[in-house]
């Protein structure tokens, strides 16, 4: 698996009339949910398809029954 924003945790997609997002937003300064305790911030534009040294893998979705 690409390790892509995209798949990021801290990434939110843009809401467009595309089937797919090709940009977002990257939230892990705006949440200051990190583990390096990071100052929080706004949002930072990014494309779906970037990468960065910060990325976490979203979790799995469960399943329904």
């Amino acid at each position: 698996m690409k390790r892509v924003c995209e798949t990021c945790e801290h990434f939110s997609p843009a809401h467009t009339c595309i089937e797919k997002p090709t940009w977002g937003y990257c939230m892990r300064l705006a949440g200051g949910n990190t583990e390096r305790k990071a100052e929080r911030g706004s949002p930072r534009f990014t494309w779906a398809d970037a990468v960065c040294d910060d990325f976490r893998l979203k979790a799995p979705v469960p399943a329904r029954r």
